[in-house]
C-alpha cells in the first residue's frame, strides 16, 4: 500500500537532510508506526507521502500512485490528520464534518450518513452540536480523525495523534485505531515518540532518528534481536567510566552500551548474573547507584540502534488557542528577547525574573501592567499603533511603550477567555460566546 525507496528531502541551507536514503514498505491493511524522537524525520516522511512537501529525491508511491506525478490520485485514497489539529475550534462537531464532506465532494444523503456514521462511531453524539472549544483534547482528536475518515480512504496517516493527551485519551484513542483498521480494512502509518504506543498499535515498527530509517520489524522481531536480560546501571561521579571495560570484558556479558545516565548491560539470565555483576564492581570499589533488571523493550532496541534513549525524549506541546494562533505565535516564540510571551512561564512567572526586571525597567512597564500572563509587551515599531479591539480580533491587544496594560476584558475577546494552561475558564460561556461569533452575531 506503501511503498518507499531511497527517499531525500533536503532543505536549502541545511547541512544534512531531514530525511536520508529511507526505504520502506506498508502492506495492505497493515498498522505502520514511524518510531523516533522529535527531529528524527517523522512529520517530514509523513508530509511527503501524503503530498504536502515534494522529495529531494527517491521514489514514494501510496495506493499505487506516485506521491509527484499523480499526487491527485494519492490524495483521494488518503485520510491525513497533522500533528495541529485542523477542526474549527468556533464550529460544532457536526458542522466540521459537513464542512469538510462537502471539500470531499460529498453531498445529500450520502454526506448526512456519513456524518451520523462518524458521530456514532467515535461516541461523539451526544455532543455534536456544541462548539469544539469546549471538547477536551482526546473528544477534539477524536473528531479530527473522524473527519479523515469521512470519505473512506484506503490509507490514514496519522502523524504523532496522542501527543499532549492525558492517558486514559491516549488509551482510549489506541482502541479507535485498533477498531477501524479492523473495521474499516484501512492502512495506517503512525508516526509516535511513544514507545508504548508503537509496542501496543503497530504490526511493524520502523526506528527513525537523525534522518535515517535504523530498524525495521515487528515489536517482538525488535525486542528478539536483544535476546536475554536488560540490566541498567546508574552510578555516581565517574562511575559508569570506570564500569565500562569491566563490564565489557566479562564473560557474562552479551553487549554494554552507555546511556546518559549510566550503562545498560545485556546478558542470558538476569536474575543468576546480577549478584556476579555487583561483585565485579564492588571489588574495584566501584559504587552503584541503581540497577534496574529488565526484559529487552524498544527502547533497549532505540539505544541499541541510536545510543540513547526515548525515555529522554520531550515534545514541545501547544495548548489549542496557540496552534490556532498559527504563525503569530510561532514569530512571537521565535524572538530572542523579552516581549511577546517569551518572558513568561505557562503559569504566567517570568523564565527569568532578574531578566525580566531589567527589561521591565528598559520598556518603562508597571509591575501591575504585568501581574496578568496574557499581557505582552510593545514590539518595535509598533509604539503607535492602536491596539486591536475586542471586536476587531480574538487575540491579546498590545499597549503602547510606556503605558500600563489594558484591563481584563469583562468578554471572552483577547485570551480573557483561557487560563494559563490553555484551558477556557468557564466552557459553558466559551461555548455560547464562540458559537454566538460564528453565527455573526459578535461577542456578549
Amino acid at each position: 500500500m506503501i511503498r518507499v525507496q531511497e527517499l531525500v528531502k533536503a532543505y536549502r541551507g541545511k547541512r544534512s537532510p531531514s530525511v536520508d536514503n529511507v526505504s520502506f514498505e506498508v502492506g495492505e491493511g497493515e498498522i505502520f508506526a514511524f518510531l523516533g524522537p522529535n527531529g528524527a524525520g517523522k512529520s517530514t516522511t509523513a508530509k511527503i507521502l501524503t503530498t504536502l512537501l515534494p522529495p529531494t529525491a527517491g521514489l514514494a508511491e501510496v495506493a499505487g500512485f506516485d506521491v509527484v506525478r499523480q499526487s491527485r490520485k494519492v490524495r483521494e485514497n488518503i485520510g491525513y490528520v497533522a500533528q495541529s489539529t485542523g477542526i474549527d475550534y468556533f464550529m460544532t462537531g457536526r458542522e466540521n464534518l459537513m464542512l469538510i464532506g462537502r471539500l470531499y465532494h460529498l453531498s445529500g444523503a450520502t454526506l448526512t450518513g456519513r456524518v451520523e456514521e462518524m458521530l456514532r462511531y467515535f461516541n461523539l453524539t451526544e455532543v455534536a452540536d456544541d462548539v469544539c472549544a469546549g471538547y477536551s483534547g482526546g473528544m477534539q482528536r477524536k473528531l479530527d480523525i473522524a473527519t479523515a475518515l469521512l470519505h473512506r480512504p484506503k490509507v490514514l496517516f496519522l502523524d504523532e495523534p496522542t501527543l499532549g493527551l492525558d492517558a486514559q485519551s491516549r488509551i482510549d484513542l489506541w482502541q479507535f485505531v485498533k477498531r477501524m483498521n479492523t473495521d474499516f480494512g484501512v492502512t495506517v502509518f503512525l508516526t509516535t515518540h511513544y514507545l508504548d504506543e508503537a509496542d501496543r498499535l503497530a504490526h511493524r515498527v520502523g526506528i527513525i532518528d537523525r534522518a535515517r530509517l535504523q530498524v525495521v520489524g515487528t515489536p517482538s522481531e525488535l525486542k528478539d534481536l536483544l535476546k536475554g536480560d536488560s540490566i541498567a546501571l546508574n552510578f555516581d561521579a565517574d562511575g559508569a567510566e570506570r564500569a565500562l571495560p569491566l563490564l565489557r570484558s566479562a564473560t557474562f556479558a552479551k553487549e554494554v552500551l552507555e546511556e546518559e545516565e549510566g550503562l545498560r548491560v545485556y546478558v542470558d539470565n538476569g536474575g543468576e548474573t546480577i549478584s556476579d555483576l555487583i561483585q565485579l564492581l564492588s571489588a574495584k570499589a566501584i559504587k552503584i547507584k541503581a540497577v534496574t533488571l529488565a526484559r529487552p523493550t524498544l527502547d533497549d532496541v532505540f539505544i541499541k540502534f541510536t545510543g540513547r534513549s526515548m525515555d529522554k525524549v520531550e515534545e514541545k506541546v501547544k495548548p489549542w488557542w496557540a496552534q490556532w494562533a498559527g504563525d503569530n505565535w510561532e514569530q512571537m516564540e521565535a524572538q530572542g528577547d523579552w516581549q511577546g510571551n517569551q518572558w513568561m512561564n505557562a503559569d504566567g512567572s517570568p523564565k527569568d525574573e532578574n531578566s525580566f526586571k531589567d527589561w521591565q525597567q528598559t520598556q518603562q512597564i508597571s509591575p501591575e501592567a504585568v501581574t496578568d500572563p496574557q499581557v505582552t509587551a510593545a514590539e518595535p515599531g509598533t509604539e503607535n499603533e492602536a491596539p486591536v479591539s475586542e471586536n476587531q480580533d480574538s487575540k491579546p491587544a498590545t499597549p503602547t511603550d510606556g503605558a500600563a496594560a489594558p484591563a481584563p476584558s469583562t468578554g471572552w475577546a483577547g485570551n480573557e477567555w483561557v487560563n494559563a494552561d490553555g484551558t477556557p475558564k468557564d466552557p459553558a460561556a466559551m461555548a455560547k460566546w464562540a458559537k454566538e461569533m460564528g453565527a455573526g452575531k459578535g461577542s456578549k
